[in-house]
């Protein structure tokens, strides 16, 4: 089902559209339990892939895109988690409602298992048990959201529960899981939104697993690679890790409502919804890799990596990375036929988005690494995205499939002097030039990585 305009204008209603300025563009504020918030409630910058900060400024027009597309993000959840039909007024009731509690309460809800169970009338009575809040550091009754709740209630019941008989099996009909003995299979991305309709939890097998698996690959929680078709106990500590990371309301490794809807949109901020170009972002310096053909340590090639002014295509600065492994360091472009995943070759030729520093354990913190891939990440993780015309020409070709780039430190060969290089990323080579690296990314704010290897 799709809301309604009568769903929108209810969640205009009570959310707001907070806190305008004289010339007509909305600034952030923050909200009673002072989490950063811009326009209708949204807390999370849909266009620049990062939370909302103090300072920001939007458009009127922005706030307006940014509430179409969350209110879609909740439809489809509240779509996917109520099994039984639904008249468009409930549908509405319960979008308004998930917008404002969140997807991972709406789907631990009391609401939803009496709604399950084809109770309407128990569910309609449970609008009334979410009116609580903080008020002054104590947990009380709010006049707003009672007020809302009851607008809600309200809806849901509109249009009454006749029509809806449950004796004719009105049910939907959920997609059957594809039930497969232990093995483990050939990576493949992720495809979003993720096909899940059950809680993952540690010692479960099936496709959704693997799927699972799949995406955490992606986002860099697991190696990239072959994965099993079950939940481990590895498979637990990266839900648990990624979890922390985003900020859950629970860090307790199962994949519920609420995660898996973060893994989403982590997905889609690592790829589906960044356009990547080759005249650049935003007109300001982007990156280029380079070759040197010059040795630098372990058989591996220098490469280089520039940060250019394109106004007269002038380099700021520089300095030498490594890309790839030893013995395979064949550079290719983004389409060539060996260009596949696990081929540990260098990041291939073409342009990707720079997002956002993710640090292991605390801005600045050199000491600590990111627990993935035998902590061989180090302290500094870069995303580097690759564009959605790359995502669909995998998807619809098998063509450009190789994933998860990024800009890190070669971590274990800086500690220990092993394991020397990385797959597909760009790599710092000594802690000096890894802080380099970060002090240009801040000063620059780069979005546009050029790999231009001679090809």
């Amino acid at each position: 089902m799709k809301p309604s305009n009568e769903c929108f204008e209810l969640i205009k209603k009570w959310e707001g559209l907070y806190k305008e300025l004289p010339d007509g563009r909305i600034q952030a504020y923050q909200d009673p339990v002072g989490i950063w918030t811009i326009g209708y409630g949204s807390i999370e910058h849909l266009d620049r892939h990062r939370p909302i900060l103090e300072g920001d400024i939007i458009t009127r027009e922005a706030a307006e895109r940014w509430l179409q597309i969350e209110v879609a993000e909740k439809a489809e959840d509240v779509d996917r988690l109520c099994k039984f039909k639904l008249k468009q007024c409930m549908f509405d009731a319960l979008v308004s409602f998930t917008y404002n509690i969140g997807i991972g309460a709406f789907g631990e809800s009391t609401l939803l298992r009496e709604l399950n169970k084809g109770n309407y009338e128990g569910a309609a009575k449970q609008f009334d048990r979410w009116v609580h809040g903080e008020d002054n550091g104590t947990r009380r009754a709010l006049p707003g959201l009672i007020d809302r709740r009851n607008d809600e209630e309200k809806l849901f019941r509109r249009d009454g529960f006749l029509g809806l008989d449950l004796t004719i099996g009105f049910a939907k009909k959920l997609p059957e899981l594809v039930q497969l003995p232990k093995q483990t299979l050939p990576y493949k991305p992720a495809s979003v939104p993720l096909p899940f309709d059950r809680t993952l939890e540690k010692g479960l097998v099936g496709e959704d697993c693997y799927i699972l698996n799949c995406a955490l690959a992606g986002l860099k929680f697991l190696r990239l690679g072959s994965q099993p078709n079950e939940f481990t106990d590895i498979t637990d500590s990266a839900v648990k890790l990624f979890q922390t990371r985003e900020v859950l309301s629970r860090v307790d490794g199962k994949v519920g409502p609420e995660t898996w809807r973060a893994i989403e949109n982590a997905l889609k901020r690592a790829r589906g919804e960044i356009s990547v170009n080759s005249s650049g972002i935003d007109g300001g310096v982007y990156c280029r890799v380079t070759r040197t053909r010059k040795e630098a340590y372990a058989g591996l090639e220098w490469c280089k990596l520039d940060f250019v002014n394109p106004q007269g295509n002038v380099v700021v600065d520089s300095l030498k990375v490594i890309s790839g492994v030893p013995s395979v360091q064949n550079f290719l472009m983004w389409d060539d036929p060996e260009s596949q995943p696990g081929n540990l070759a260098p990041i291939p030729q073409d342009n990707y988005y720079i997002s956002d520093i993710d640090w292991a354990d605390g801005k600045d913190n050199y000491h600590a690494a990111h627990p993935i891939n035998g902590n061989g990440l180090g302290p500094v993780w870069v995303a580097l995205v690759k564009s959605q015309e790359r995502y669909e020409s995998c998807r619809l070709k098998k063509i450009g499939c190789r994933d998860a780039f990024g800009f890190h430190a070669d971590w274990n060969w800086i500690q220990s002097g092993i394991s020397p290089g990385s797959e597909g990323c760009v790599c710092a080579t000594t802690i000096d030039d890894l802080k380099k690296l970060v002090e240009l990314l801040r000063k620059y704010d780069p979005r546009l990585l050029v790999v231009d290897w001679g090809l």
